[in-house]
């Protein structure tokens, strides 16, 4: 399982699955999906490869402070980080989110090995 920085796992990210696999038609269809009145995205704009590539969504990731914080502090995850769980994670995922539990269990792991 491939976890982002937040804990995402990205393997069930139909972003980052579309991307992968090239499927331009999926693509198109994300890009409707997650276009509201005020903020339009295009297919161009549904590309991920995760938050560990260089290649990036500038819509999609550019301003992202988890991952931000995640390049400058640590060396895979947010699970990593001695300052885990943080303020930055708990604002944008909330305490009870999928991806902050699955940050849990990694932690937890870590933990266990050090």
């Amino acid at each position: 399982m491939e976890l982002a920085y937040c804990g995402l796992n990205c393997n069930e990210c139909p972003v980052y699955l579309a991307s992968i696999s090239k499927n331009i038609e999926k693509q198109i269809i994300l890009a409707k999906e997650y276009s509201t009145d005020t903020r339009k995205f295009s297919k161009d704009d549904m590309f991920c490869l995760g938050c560990h590539s260089d290649t990036l969504s500038d819509k999609m990731c550019e301003g992202c402070e988890i991952r931000k914080c995640g390049i400058e502090k640590t060396s895979g995850s947010c699970a990593a980080c001695a300052e885990f769980p943080c303020s930055i994670l708990e604002t944008y995922l909330g305490v009870n989110s999928d991806s902050l539990n699955n940050l849990k269990q990694l932690a937890a792991k870590y933990r266990k090995t050090e």
